[in-house]
């Protein structure tokens, strides 16, 4: 699920073209003018994002960094509904591997308020909750909607932590150094583009109980000697629609939308 969890996590770096910078936001003032646990119309910013689409299904591909396909992610929209004054939208996600007989499938859900949108990452796990002793657990990182070309974002952190059959891992992950580059036109098998280009370097922290700590100097070095850089490209009226992960500044993967349908 990694591509996967890269794909969804980086939904929402940025969206939308005005250059205005987000409003207030109080629950109160962003709240959608639907009754709490309703359907939403998924109307304001939050809409702009084919990701809060009832019923909208984006097809998107992962490849290597020889240009393989290794992967592909099928994503379905199965409601969008008012709570607590964001707009949340629930998901099914399957991600195929190549070679693989059939797809691992999850459900899970994020939130928007109409300046940011709010994502669990333990939510994408859910499914490891049926299995006894496995519990996973994570901190919301939030992402602002209204960017403008040019402009530095904020830094992002979060903490994952997961235990089974009493054996705990916590990781701390951190989006830093995020910037609007500029625009550029873009072009996938699903269409072209006008796109904001955002890039941003990836930190993770991981803390395994019972490591020694020569294992844990060598986890440090490990991570020390490796530069993991993200750039996505993102369309104010849609969403994401191609990323790129790179390794020491070499691409080391590739994600792109090739088909979708509102």
């Amino acid at each position: 699920m990694k591509n996967y969890l890269f794909f969804v996590l980086l939904l929402t770096a940025c969206n939308n073209s005005d250059d205005d910078k987000a409003a207030d936001t109080s629950a109160e003032k962003d709240k959608p003018a639907v009754e709490s646990g309703k359907k939403s119309s998924s109307t304001g910013a939050c809409s702009k994002l084919i990701f809060f689409h009832p019923g909208a299904e984006v097809e998107a591909r992962s490849y290597n960094a020889d240009g393989e396909a290794v992967s592909s992610q099928h994503t379905k929209i199965l409601d969008v509904k008012s709570e607590d004054g964001m707009t949340v939208a629930y998901v099914e996600g399957a991600d195929l591997q190549s070679g693989a007989d059939k797809p691992k499938v999850v459900n899970y859900s994020y939130k928007c308020d109409g300046n940011k949108i709010y994502f669990d990452v333990a939510s994408m796990f859910r499914d490891a909750q049926k299995q006894k002793d496995a519990t996973f657990e994570s901190s919301l990182i939030e992402y602002p909607i209204n960017v403008k070309e040019g402009e530095s974002l904020p830094d992002a952190t979060g903490v994952m932590k997961a235990e089974k059959n009493g054996k705990k891992m916590e990781m701390k992950y951190h989006f830093i150094n995020r910037k609007v580059e500029g625009k550029e036109e873009v072009t996938t098998p699903a269409g072209t583009w006008n796109c904001f280009k955002i890039s941003h370097d990836v930190e993770v922290e991981m803390d395994i109980p019972g490591m020694n700590e020569k294992a844990k100097e060598m986890m440090k070095t490990m991570q020390g000697n490796i530069k993991t850089t993200t750039i996505t490209w993102m369309a104010p009226d849609f969403g994401i629609v191609k990323m790129e992960m790179y390794m020491n500044d070499k691409l080391a993967s590739r994600n792109e939308v090739v088909s979708f349908k509102k």
